[in-house]
């Protein structure tokens, strides 16, 4: 009689396995080293509902789990926008009797920052201090960012003016955070206040800072600073991304200077820049108002051969061109 063997099913090496399946298999040889390599893997790939369910895997085996390992599930939380399993995570240390870091609350505070949960961000700010745990330039710019997303330009002022009471200097960050906030409450007036204040201080200032100061008067309709900020930035060597130049024709389209606003257009073009559809609709919008309709029409011919979707103002702005179009060709029938 012929045996015949039963084969069983092959498994790779655990050298050939993701870092996440080897903690998986070897879960109870696994380290804290290893668990936090393996949720930094899927943190990669914002997989946040893996890395959670592999770190409460591994509880179950019995591995002590430090303050670094939930640093790094609750990092994972913060990219897939999930703020309660943060908080909750973070509430979790203290009840393990493990002692939150400042890399636990700035991940705490980043992920309510994602998420726009700027009132929670603050709390979690101010109970730092309550565990005597120092902030940092990297908590208090979450924070700031936090504000900044809600338009709570107030409250991101009083953060700024925190860190230098702390003799903590605002990076590129928090300053355009800070700017960024005045100009979406439409308080552009104290935004370039700000702008200006941060600049003449020698802070760390970047496209994006700029950006933010050219959005502000775009709220505004300050064309003039817009186009101001433009120059300046070429002055200091920095080179306006999509954003800066969008701004501007924005600005220049709500104080009526559609030449300007075509003239930002076309230097989109000759940065070798990609036009996007938001520079479209600015462009096309500020030839609405300056009631240049064939230019207006030309540049809609452009986004629909560029296959980008108008927006909900662009679409309007065709419709405008249509009815006149009509009262244009009726009133040369008329006239006939």
């Amino acid at each position: 009689m012929v045996c015949s063997r039963v084969r069983r099913p092959q498994r790779c090496p655990p050298t050939m396995l993701p870092n996440h399946e080897r903690v998986r298999q070897h879960g109870s040889l696994a380290d804290c080293r290893s668990v936090s390599v393996a949720v930094k893997d899927l943190t990669t790939t914002t997989r946040w509902s893996a890395a959670l369910a592999l770190f409460r895997d591994v509880l179950r085996s019995r591995l002590q789990a430090d303050t670094g390992i939930y640093n790094s599930v609750i990092s994972a939380c913060r990219k897939g926008r999930q703020c309660n399993q943060a908080l909750s995570l973070l509430t979790e240390i203290g009840e393990v009797k493990l002692e939150l870091d400042v890399i636990s609350y700035n991940t705490g505070i980043s992920a309510c920052e994602t998420s726009e949960q700027w009132q929670r961000a603050l709390a979690l700010l101010r109970g730092m201090w309550d565990a005597k745990v120092e902030p940092n330039v990297i908590s208090y710019s979450a924070g700031i960012s936090a504000c900044e997303k809600c338009a709570e330009w107030q409250r991101a002022l009083v953060l700024l003016r925190e860190m230098w009471e702390a003799e903590l200097e605002p990076n590129a960050f928090s300053c355009s955070a800070g700017v960024s906030a005045c100009g979406k409450a439409y308080q552009w007036q104290q935004s370039l206040v700000l702008f200006r204040n941060l600049r003449d201080m020698m802070w760390e200032f970047d496209v994006v800072s700029y950006s933010a100061g050219i959005s502000a008067c775009a709220t505004g309709g300050q064309w003039i600073q817009a186009l101001a900020l433009l120059s300046q930035m070429r002055d200091v060597v920095l080179e306006p991304n999509v954003i800066s130049y969008c701004a501007g024709i924005s600005s220049c389209e709500k104080g009526r200077q559609w030449q300007h606003a075509l003239s930002l257009f076309v230097d989109i073009a000759d940065m070798v820049l990609q036009r996007n559809v938001i520079c479209y609709s600015a462009a096309v919008s500020a030839c609405a108002r300056g009631e240049q309709w064939q230019r207006s029409l030309v540049l809609l011919r452009e986004i629909w051969e560029a296959k980008l979707a108008p927006d909900i103002p662009t679409s309007g702005t065709m419709l405008e061109l249509a009815r006149a179009r009509l009262a244009s060709s009726g009133s040369r029938h008329c006239h006939c």
